[in-house]
Parts: structure tokens; sequence; C-alpha cells
């Protein structure tokens, strides 16, 4: 049996591997692009060959993605190849080392470098160690309600190898119609995890870990590097910094967890993380780096591939960082050069997602512009104070009590260290332009400036919210830094000989990093492994255990083919489907369908002895299996719901079922029953 660092190592190396790959082989070796453009590029090329397969009819999978990305190789490093063979003279473009950079140099340099990686590696290890405390083990499900849906398309790309925008989600997965749009590049990456172990639960987890604990920290320490490179600081500097970065991103209760607790919205999480990358990618793209800007299109177009929003979220932070560039001479230049390689990759970007845009427009069910606040608003003074108190809020902290305080005032350090640096202005900008959307939109949710920005986010404080934290670390590095700075460029009354201040500086940047680690960060790590146990190790409500799988493993044993199963998939009936492909009617939570016979099922069931239309719709459906777990947990509905409630659970059309003729009891587990129906030779007169 693999361990689970094993399974967790190829989960990353799925996340991150093509897109790296990639890089590489056009000749891209810096580390800013490797770490902030890696994961992107790979949504990017699975974007592409979800599209290729999806009009080719070739199946999506693990096998038709490995020779994909061997040709996709060949063809970028011939081409490569051919342009250096006919230019050999030409320009490099990867320029030099910029000589105004303030760099480290000799030993020092290396061992800040070293000390910056260790402290990125020790983040990731800290993250690691929190998800699993939190989940128990990979292969624990997650008991909301979104990941009903992220599992049962993960399930449906990986038996069916269907996964281009116009082929997900079929709401009926019995004959593979009634699709309706779910942005499909999550669950893409995830079924070819789960090509690897079969197992879709495991998949989808390790999918979640590698973007919020892997990619995260590399996402922002690139962000961090790019804006200290327009703040004319190099090596060694730039490694502490990101080091310090990528530490300080595994605390953020925002995205991942809260994510993940509050309706187990991961694809949205795993498309926030992108977000720093991006944009750290964007801001040092060069004059004529067309190929780059390529990359960055595709890239970005995979983001969006992952969740609409997330090019949001790019265009907007890039825009707003941009606008800082114009504070220094250096800037305006950087800011003419990268205009034009920007509106390629815009090109690109927009000309990829067309055909997710077109499939939203046909099989979207309504829009995100359309949603009302999820908050009421508050005080302008308590909506400034929420950028400082961080408070986990949700379903956590309903009182909004808690919160992460010291990071909230780490980050307003950090935008005090910019002004007085006056190093990192793009970083400022963008910091300035969200937490005047989340003050604002706190203040006034359903009209302003706030809320205007926040239509595209379903004014989901959470998810509008989380453009400030993910800024947090990148400013803690700057912070650090101009510390490591200060101590080094004091000359007056400094008794600390010359050579000996950078070892001082590193020791400062240590002991304040290693004191906040073991106090409050531990609590942090500490709050966000219990937030994530009531969702997984230890759940405050279930969907999914052993009884599901028993019964999903006794329907598998004896369901003939071509017997269909009545079932709900508010509770953990979905598993007969996602583990072993078995013909389920449901897989709408909240019961709710665009499928009416689906519907009058799960609403009037118990009416077929002696209900025409009922029995009718089973004959047709050759409903043959009953599948009801009276312990189904309560999820909100959309207000319009055909029960004329605000909550649904146990279905009213699966309740009451003793007693009524052709339906035999024959597996029972805990709340569980799976009932056969054999229903009469002759129906009901109407």
């Amino acid at each position: 049996m693999l361990s689970e660092a094993v399974r967790l190592a190829v989960g990353v190396l799925v996340v991150l591997f093509p897109g790296f790959s990639i890089l590489v082989v056009t000749g891209v070796r810096e580390r800013l692009w490797l770490a902030g453009l890696s994961a992107p590029l790979t949504t990017g090329f699975v974007l592409l060959l979800s599209l290729f397969t999806g009009v080719t009819g070739i199946r999506f999978g693990l096998l038709t993605a490995v020779i994909a990305l061997v040709v996709v190789l060949l063809v970028l490093g011939g081409v490569r190849w051919l342009v250096r063979r006919r230019r050999p003279a030409a320009e490099p473009v990867e320029p030099a080392e910029d000589p105004r950079l303030r760099t480290l140099t000799g030993r020092a340099g290396l061992v800040a470098q070293v000390l910056g990686a260790l402290i990125a590696v020790a983040g990731v290890g800290l993250g690691v160690r929190m998800w699993h405390k939190g989940l128990g083990s990979w292969q624990t499900p997650t008991q909301e309600h979104d990941t009903v849906t992220h599992a049962v398309l993960t399930a449906f790309t990986h038996f069916t190898g269907k996964a281009a925008p116009w082929q997900v989600l079929p709401i009926d997965v019995i004959h593979d119609t009634n699709v309706q749009f779910y942005p499909p590049g999550f669950t893409g990456i995830c079924a070819l995890i789960t090509d690897i172990f079969g197992d879709t639960m495991l998949s989808l987890n390790l999918a979640t870990v590698a973007f919020t604990v892997v990619v995260l920290p590399l996402s922002v320490a690139a962000l961090t590097a790019a804006v200290l490179r327009h703040g004319r600081l190099g090596r060694g500097w730039v490694e502490l910094a990101a080091g310090v970065a990528a530490l300080v991103s595994v605390q953020l209760y925002r995205p991942g967890i809260a994510f993940a607790h509050d309706g187990g919205v991961l694809p949205n999480a795993a498309a926030m993380t992108l977000m720093p990358g991006l944009v750290a990618v964007m801001l040092v793209i060069g004059k004529r780096n067309w190929g780059r800007a390529v990359l960055v299109g595709v890239a970005a177009a995979g983001a969006f591939n992952l969740h609409p929003s997330a090019l949001t979220s790019v265009a907007l932070t890039t825009v707003a960082a941009m606008i800082g560039l114009l504070f220094t001479k250096a800037g305006r230049l950087a800011f003419v050069r990268a205009l034009l390689p920007l509106v390629l990759a815009g090109v690109v970007a927009v000309v990829l997602i067309i055909p997710d845009v077109l499939a939203l427009l046909r099989l979207g069910n309504g829009s995100v512009v359309d949603a009302p606040a999820n908050i009421r608003g508050s005080q302008l003074g308590a909506s400034f104070e929420l950028v400082a108190r961080l408070p986990y809020g949700g379903y956590f902290d309903p009182s909004g009590t808690m919160g992460q305080l010291v990071l909230g005032l780490l980050g307003l350090a950090g935008v005090v260290a910019a002004v007085l640096s006056r190093r990192a202005w793009p970083l400022l900008t963008a910091w300035l332009f969200w937490a005047t959307v989340m003050v604002s939109f706190h203040y006034s949710p359903n009209s302003g400036f706030g809320a205007m920005i926040g239509r595209y986010y379903y004014r989901v404080a959470n998810r509008l919210d989380t453009h400030v934290y993910l800024l947090i670390p990148v400013l803690a590095g700057v912070l650090f830094v101009a510390l490591g700075l200060l101590v080094v460029a004091v000359q007056k009354r400094n008794p600390v000989p010359a050579r000996f201040r950078p070892a001082v500086a590193y020791g400062l940047i240590v002991v304040l990093l290693g004191a906040l680690t073991v106090t409050s960060f531990r609590g942090y790590m500490n709050t966000g492994a219990l937030s994530l146990s009531q969702r997984y190790a230890a759940p405050q409500f279930v969907r999914y255990d052993a009884a599901d799988d028993a019964a999903a493993k006794w329907l598998h044993e004896h369901a003939a083919p071509g017997e269909t199963i009545l079932n709900n998939a508010n509770d953990g009936s979905t598993l007969l489907y996602v583990d072993y492909d078995l013909p389920i009617l449901n897989i709408v939570p909240d019961g709710h369908s665009p499928i009416q016979d689906n519907i009058t099922l799960l609403a009037m069931f118990n009416y077929y002895p002696e209900d025409p239309e009922v029995q009718s719709i089973l004959r047709a459906k050759n409903v043959r299996w009953v599948y009801v777990d009276t312990s189904a947990p309560t999820v909100g509905t959309d207000g319009h719901h055909w029960t004329g409630k605000l909550t649904y659970s146990l279905a009213p059309g699966l309740s009451r079922l003793q007693g009524l003729p052709g339906l035999t009891k024959e597996f029972s587990s805990g709340t569980v029953s799976v009932y056969r129906l054999d229903l009469p030779q002759t129906p009901p007169r109407g």
C-alpha cells in the first residue's frame, strides 16, 4: 500500500509537472516563472487536452494526457531549436540581471538563498501536517454539498473520458444527457489522479492539498520575487522574502480551509491559489516576450477553466499592481514594455475560454451577477477593522469573534514597510484596491463599489475577502526583508562589523519568524486543522459513512445491468456512481433538478401504488432499486424549491415506505436501507 507521502507526491506531480516541463522545454529557467506559472500552465494544458478530446472523440484520461504532453514537448522543443538555429545571434529573451539590483553576494548570498528555501520547505511541511491532521487520511471524504458535484463530475470524466466544457456536467449520468455547465478544470485534473489510484475521493483530496499547500506557497513566493525585482532587490533578499511569504501562506484560513469548510467549493479555492503567480509573471514579462505571452495566455485560460472568477481576480489584481509601476521611472519603462505582450496574452486567453463561455451561456443555469449578498452591511469603522482582524466567520465562526489578528497586523506592518522603503509600489496599490473593495462590500454589500466587484463572486464575502488574504504573505515577505535591509544598511553607531551584518539580519529574521511560528502560527494551524476535521476526520454532520460504503458495495454485487436506482443525492447514495458507476437518478444534493420526472419521484414516489403518473415514470426509467438514508444532512435551498421550504434533507417521497406493495427491503446498514421495487403488471387506472 502506498504511503500517504507518496500519494501526495503523485498528486503534486500531476498538478505541477506538465506546466513545469513545458516551461523548461521552451527555455524558461528563471525560478520566478517556474514557481508562478507551472501549476497555471498545467491547468491550461488540461483545458487544451479537454478541447481536443471533446472535438475528436478521443478519450480524456491519463494515457491520452501523457501522449499529448510528450507530443507537445517534442513540438515545442523542435520549434525552439529551429528558431535558435536560424537566429543564433538574437537577443536572448531572458535578460541578464539588472546590475542596479541590490543583492547579497558571495557566501552571504548563498546562505540567504538556502535559508529562504528551507523556510519555504518548512512552511509546506507544516501545511501538509495541518491538512493531514484535519483529514485523518487522504482518503477521507468531505461531507459538504458542493463536493458531491465535484466527486460525480470527476467520476464521470474518469468513467467516460469526457471533459470538454460542453460535455459536463450531465444531470442524467445514466444516458449522458441534460448537460449543465460546471467548470471542468479542477475535476479534469482530479480525474487524471483517479486514473492512477482508482479512488475519486482520494484524488479530490490530493488535488486540493496540492493546490493549497504547494501551489499557493510557490505562487506567493513568485509574486514576492516580482515585487522585489521592481523594488531593486535581487539575489539573497528575494529568496529570503519568498521563503517567508511561502511559510506565512499556509497559515491563511482563506481560501483553502474556509472554502473546504463552508460548502466545499474546492475548484474556486484551487483557482484562487493561482492568482498571485499569474500576476507575478505578468509584472515581469518583458518587451518582445511573445512566446512567454502565449504561455501566460494559455495559463490564464486554464485558471478560468478551474473557476471563471479566476480571470477576474487575475485581471483586476494585475491592473491594480501595474498602476504601482507608474510610481517610478524604471517602473514606467517596465509598464510600457509589458503592454503589448500582455495584450497578446489576453487575446490568447480570450480565444481559449470561448468554449467555456459558450457552454456557460448555453448550459448555465442563472448568473453569478444575479446573486444577492450573503451578509448584512456593517458600520464603516467595523468594516475597516476587518482588514486587521481577519475574522474566521462563516459556519465555523458565525459570530465572527475569532480571527487571525497577528496575520492582519503583519499585513498592515508590511504596508507600512512598503511605504517607508518605497520598494513595493505594485504590491501596495494591489492591496489598496482589494482592501477598498473589502471595506466597501462589508459596509454596503448590495450597492456601491464593493458590491459591483462582488457581482463576479456571487456577492459572497468569503470569496471576495480572499484577495486581501492572498496579499498578506507577500506583505510579510517585504516586511521581513525591510527589517534585514535596515540591519545591514545602518552605518552610524552600529557596533556590528559590516561583514557580520548579513548574519545578524538572518538571525533576526529567523528568530522573529520562529517566534511567530511556535506561538500565533501554531494556534492558527491548530484552528485550521479543527475546522477541516469538522468536515473530514470528525464531521459535525454525516453524508458519507460506512453504511453508505456497505450499501454501495452490496448494490454493485446485486444490481443487474440496466436496472436504475432511485436515490436522494443529499445522502451518501452518490457513492453508487462515484465508486461503482451504478446508474443513479439524482446527483444534485438539494433535490432541485432540471429533470421534472426526477423531482416528481423525490416528491411522490411513495404514492406509486395508486398514482399512474409515478408508475409510468418508474417504468420508463426502469427503476428497480430504491436507496434511502433517513439521516440525510440539511442543506439550504435557493428559496424557490419545489418543497416550498428553505432547507432540504430527506425527500418526502422516500419516507413512509414500509408496507408498500412490491417494495421489499433487501439490505440495511445503520440508517441506510436498499429496497427492491417490483411494480405490478398492470398500472393503476388514472
